[in-house]
This record gives C-alpha cells, structure tokens and sequence, in this order.
C-alpha cells in the first residue's frame, strides 16, 4: 500500500493535540477533512489509532507504540527540508518545551508573551518537567527543547548553561530556627521535599549523604509553590532554589511571613540548561527559539556575567 505522508502529519498532529478540532486547526484543515485522513489512517494501520473519551480522543496501544519513531521521523525530514533562513515575522512555525518548576512561574508567561510579539505565527507549547522524561521526550523527538538541571547527558544531547543558584531552607517567621539553625537541627526537623518525579530523595539528601546525615521527610509535593504554602501553616522546613523564593515566588513569602535561612552546610551551585537534540542543532527556526528562551532564562540583572557556567556541547 504507498503511503501518504499527510496521513502520517494528521496523526501526529491529534496526537499532540489529543482532540481532533484542535488538530485540524493547528493544520489549517477543515474538521471533516481531518476525520476522513483519520479514517484512511486507521484503513493503513489496521488499528483505531484514537479512540473517543469526554474531552477528545486517546491513542490506542499501537498509536503509542508508533509514537516515538513516527514523530522522531517527521522531525528529521522537516530538518532536512527546512529554509535555511527563518524569518519570525512571517514565518509559522510549532516549538515544545518543557521549563523546571522553580523557573516556570515566569518563564511559561515570558516565553509566550515574547513569541507572540516577536512571531505572531508561531505556536508554542509546554509540557511538565522532570529530567528523565524530558531528556527521553528530547530523544524521541516528541520535545525540541527543555531547561533543567541535569546532572548528566547523553552525547548527542547539546546543552547551554543559562544561570547559576544556591538552595536555601525556608520556614515560617515565629519557627523555633529561624534565628540560627545548626546541621544537627536541621536534619532533626522536619522537612517538605520538592520533586517533579515524586521520588523519596533529593539534591538536598545527595549532599547530607556526604555527611553521613539523613532527614526527616513526611511530605514530598511536586511543585515549590505547595511547599510554601505547606511550611507557612506548620512547623516544617523546605529547601527552595534562592531565586525562586526572591523571584516568582516572593509574594507568596512576604504574604505568608516566610523567612529564607542559609543552608548550614556545604552545598553546589545549581546550574540552569537549556538542552536540545543534535537533529534540531542547526535548525534556523530552532535556533531563533532557543535564543529566546535563554534570554528570558538567562541570568538575572542583579548577577555578575562570571557567576554563569556556559557548558560546551557534548557531542
């Protein structure tokens, strides 16, 4: 049976989109004409590829299992095929991103407030981040780019250093430390731990390891927005990024009498990146994009040039 390319760009877009309205508008088709590709699709794979549920549609096993190879696939060919100029005034183009919670905030806002002036015909979409799944949505090819902090990278993954931080403990204003706090208190208390992949341990148990130190962990959230509040109403602790509790989220701390305490013991710095895949590398419109997410993840005003690790690429 020859295939139809087309067909192959109609399932990526309702997968993406997960709704087949939403589909045919993200490819400027009618809905009618979306449903008949749809129809010629299933005819091809021998499978439903979609099935029907309250806001939409989703993938069946088989749509899942072609996924990754069938997105990667299409993304080498418009690659191959892309102008080698871009031009953002008029030129449509789709970026997916994924953004770290402690800079997602503000940066989800900037990005797409800055790509609608800059590129009106642009689209752009975010997905939730942990390292693993973004570094595997990179490789797939279902992500073109993601900022995190990655400890460590594949080889045909480049990456840029975008700022530098230091993690701080946070706690309530009447909390019995919040004058001096030893390690010994510290690890004594108890704490609210932050991690998108909803794992028992973090940085923060990577560095008292080193100590020979464990903590006390009753409650793991996802995001360091419900940290904050959780620390507000107890007499629990939570370590934060500084620049998230001086930044995004330093309303929510002067409104709930937060106060930011230096970690008593040695740590790293954290170092921001933004990574993509080798394919979209030298991709002009890519390229465009990248350069805006670094300038609106980039380094603070208030922080000195030499504070910021620009890492090479790793291929």
């Amino acid at each position: 049976m020859r295939l139809d390319l087309n067909l192959l760009v109609v399932i990526e877009a309702i997968m993406l989109e997960r709704n087949v309205t939403r589909a045919a508008a993200s490819l400027s088709m009618s809905q009618p004409a979306v449903s008949n590709a749809l129809r010629r699709a299933r005819l091809l794979t021998r499978d439903q590829l979609f099935l029907k549920v309250a806001d939409g549609v989703r993938p069946t096993s088989r749509m899942m299992a072609i996924w990754p190879e069938l997105h990667r696939s299409l993304a080498v060919i418009r690659a191959s095929i892309a102008p080698a100029h871009f031009d953002p005034r008029s030129d449509p183009t789709s970026f997916r991103i994924a953004v770290t919670d402690s800079l997602a905030g503000e940066a989800v806002s900037d990005i797409s407030l800055r790509l609608h002036s800059m590129s009106p015909y642009a689209r752009v979409a975010f997905s939730f981040h942990t390292n693993a799944s973004s570094l595997e949505a990179i490789e797939h090819g279902t992500l073109d780019c993601a900022v995190g902090m990655f400890p460590s990278l594949p080889r045909d993954i480049h990456v840029k250093g975008l700022r530098t931080d230091r993690y701080v403990c946070v706690m309530r204003a009447e909390h019995a430390l919040w004058k001096s706090m030893s390690l010994e208190q510290f690890v004594t208390a108890a704490h609210v731990l932050v991690t998108p992949s909803g794992m028992d341990l973090g940085v923060i148990d990577g560095w008292l390891s080193l100590h020979g130190r464990t903590r006390t962990i009753p409650v793991v959230v996802n995001h360091f927005v419900d940290a904050l509040r959780i620390v507000a109403g107890s007499d629990l602790l939570t370590c934060v990024p500084r620049g998230f509790a001086n930044g995004h989220a330093r309303m929510l701390v002067t409104e709930h009498k937060l106060v930011v305490h230096e970690l008593p013991f040695e740590t790293e710095s954290l170092i921001y990146k933004l990574v993509w895949h080798e394919r979209l590398h030298t991709h002009p419109a890519h390229q465009w994009f990248r350069s805006l997410v670094a300038a609106v993840c980039g380094m603070p005003e208030e922080t000195t040039a030499n504070e910021v690790v620009t890492l090479q690429s790793q291929t």
